[in-house]
């Protein structure tokens, strides 16, 4: 087996199913994070929005988070957040 980087250049997601996003952040060495963590990723969800963007050079072992389509867009959770 190869080594693998210190960092990784985080992939595009968006477009992607869960099951998708899940085994390509897997083969990367990164963990996928669902917004919504009272719930499990729906694997066949599409994925709307992700952070950090793609191309982003991200840690070994790093969190990128996503969102679904039927989830708030990031913004939105963000202004929610700062009014509660």
């Amino acid at each position: 087996m190869g080594e693998w980087a210190a960092s990784i250049e985080v992939p595009d997601l968006v477009g992607m199913t869960g099951g998708e996003a899940h085994a390509l952040c897997r083969e990367l060495g990164l963990f996928l994070g669902y917004y919504n963590m009272d719930q499990q990723l729906p694997r066949s969800m599409v994925i709307a929005y992700q952070e950090p963007p793609p191309g982003t050079l991200a840690e070994r072992v790093g969190v990128v988070r996503i969102w679904t389509t039927l989830d708030p867009p990031p913004a939105e959770r963000r202004r929610s957040d700062d009014a509660g």
